[in-house]
């Protein structure tokens, strides 16, 4: 009698026990059939799983979907072609949009994100965040704060403008919560390219800017920073959480533009950190404009090498070669595929250089002829005191000597001294014709070049800090370290084949040389913090600092 398909590991039960010939193949068969059943009875639950995850809107619920997926038992395979493969993503409505998010604490911060009509879900389009200025302000009413936003407005990006006010300025770590959230909640509702998100910024925005590239690298692909300062995140009464450090900045490039009229920050002023970034490793392309004021005159003029920049930086989510440096193992403290677990020192670690110290305009060497008399009775300027190591002692002159002419020009009084001296330019000579002690003499005062230059830190250190320089070449990581007892490393099977050993030597000494095995909790766990096709992690590497 045929069996019905519920009914069927009975019928070949019977069999069995009546002694057909045919009751081995049946029951192979009903075994086959039950594997089968199991299988789509778990896909379906694993499904359903992956659902929950990709419908999640908060932490909490991500968290209940990563334990729904785990308790299906699926393969760490099967979970990271998933991840892999990403959301479904719904239609977009196009256009401005005024939104907001709240951080943990409560505090709610507004952004504006614009769609364009190009948006297509079924492609990933990159993203440009951009940040304003002048964060100082109280906190705005209504969503017009984001002033100029057609010049940042695109057809072929989507374009979010945050929210800073003199309660959450962008180097803070509220900041840093808020634009992580930011990122997360934009990569659930829209098809963001990972690899090519950028960050503008303007003013105060700029200065934010550095500071993100200082201290959250991991989801950016470069940053671009217009009449900022780096300096500002140096100073102590700007409120700065956490401290800067150079090499942070290796691995992402920087773009950065400064008027040479700009009354908060020259491009003069510029030019030491730029160099300093330069020293540590940093792509940092400068584009000083001289006479451009704190404003955006250049922009016309510098447009096309902005959307250049743009177009030729992509990130590289897994980089062979990798810096980081932190004052703090709980927070500031991973760079992409690193973590640094606990900072102190360790016997026989690298020597690491600092990178924070800049080479600053000190004051003009003086003309140095001091407590000048004017002369009644004849012509000329009698000096009674001639300063040390000054342009006038490196000339020649002496206490008593009477100064006739300057440049060719007779001197009788100071104001006609200074005038000649005032037309003076940077690495001219002016000859001094004088009288001493009753004999004419001719000396010349040399005017350097360009001003001295005085080394200053960069960025003040209040905490020790520790720095992890990593490079990776096949299977075999060569790690740096400096001030850190242990740190973590992110293994990706897109950068290592897991299938062989990993050879960790750090310091020289060989910290770790076996396999690693692939674990479905760990891809979730990283996945969930990253939300991020291009960058998962199959297992973790803990290293001690031998």
């Amino acid at each position: 009698m045929p069996c019905a398909r519920g009914v069927l590991l009975a019928c070949a039960v019977v069999i069995v026990l009546g002694g057909s010939a045919f009751a081995p193949a049946f029951a192979q068969d009903a075994s086959a059939f039950a594997q089968s059943a199991t299988a789509d009875a778990a896909n379906e639950g694993l499904d359903a799983a992956f659902e929950r995850l990709w419908s999640a809107e908060t932490d909490q619920a991500a968290a209940g979907a990563v334990d729904a997926i785990l308790a299906t038992g699926a393969e760490a395979g099967e979970v990271r072609g998933r991840l892999r493969a990403g959301r479904p993503y719904p239609p977009a409505e196009a256009g401005r949009h005024a939104l907001s998010r709240r951080n943990r604490d409560g505090t709610e911060h507004p952004y504006i994100l614009h769609v364009p009509e190009a948006y297509d879900p079924a492609v990933p389009m990159p993203l440009r965040v951009y940040l304003h200025g002048g964060v100082m302000r109280p906190f705005p009413e209504g969503d017009d704060w984001w002033r100029g936003e057609e010049r940042w407005v695109r057809d072929d990006a989507l374009v979010v403008a945050p929210l800073s006010w003199n309660g959450s300025p962008w180097w803070q770590r509220s900041q840093i919560e808020n634009l992580a959230g930011l990122l997360a909640d934009l990569k659930r509702r829209y098809n963001v390219d990972e690899n090519r998100i950028h960050m503008l910024g303007v003013s105060d925005g700029a200065t934010g800017a550095y500071y993100f590239a200082f201290k959250a690298a991991t989801p950016w692909a470069g940053y671009l920073a217009f009449i900022g300062h780096p300096a500002v995140l140096g100073h102590p009464g700007t409120r700065v959480d956490g401290q800067m450090h150079a090499v942070n900045l290796r691995g992402k490039p920087l773009f950065i533009v400064n008027g040479g009229r700009d009354r908060l920050y020259p491009a003069s002023l510029i030019v030491p950190y730029v160099r300093l970034f330069a020293d540590a490793g940093v792509d940092v392309e400068f584009r000083p404009y001289p006479e451009a004021g704190h404003d955006l005159s250049w922009w016309d003029a510098e447009a096309p090498r902005v959307e250049g920049f743009i177009a030729a930086t992509e990130r590289r989510p897994l980089p062979d070669a990798l810096a980081w440096e932190t004052e703090s193992a709980q927070e500031f403290n991973r760079s992409h595929w690193l973590v640094i677990d606990e900072l102190g020192a360790v016997r026989g670690e690298s020597v690491l250089d600092e990178h924070n110290e800049v080479a600053v305009p000190g004051p003009p060497t003086p003309l140095g002829i001091e407590a000048v008399a004017e002369l009644p009775e004849r012509a000329g300027l009698r000096v009674h005191q001639v300063q040390a190591e000054s342009l006038a002692d490196q000339a020649g002159l002496e206490a008593g000597d009477v100064i006739l002419e300057m440049g060719g020009a007779e001197v009788r009084t100071l104001d006609e001294a200074r005038a000649v001296i005032g037309t003076v330019r940077p690495g001219q000579a002016l000859p001094v014709a004088l009288d001493r002690r009753g004999a004419p003499l001719v000396l010349t005062l040399r005017f350097p070049a360009s001003e001295p230059v005085r080394p200053r830190i960069a960025f003040p250190r209040r905490q020790t800090s520790g720095r992890v320089e990593l490079q990776r070449t096949g299977n075999t990581v060569e790690a740096s370290t400096r001030g850190v007892r242990r740190f973590t490393l992110l293994i990706s099977a897109d950068q290592f084949d897991l299938s062989r050993p990993i050879r960790v030597v750090v310091n020289g000494t060989v910290a770790h040389d076996a396999a690693v095995t692939p674990d479905a909790a760990t891809l979730l766990r990283w996945a969930t913090v990253d939300w991020d096709r291009t960058l998962l992690f199959d297992a973790e590497l803990p290293i001690q600092t031998p």
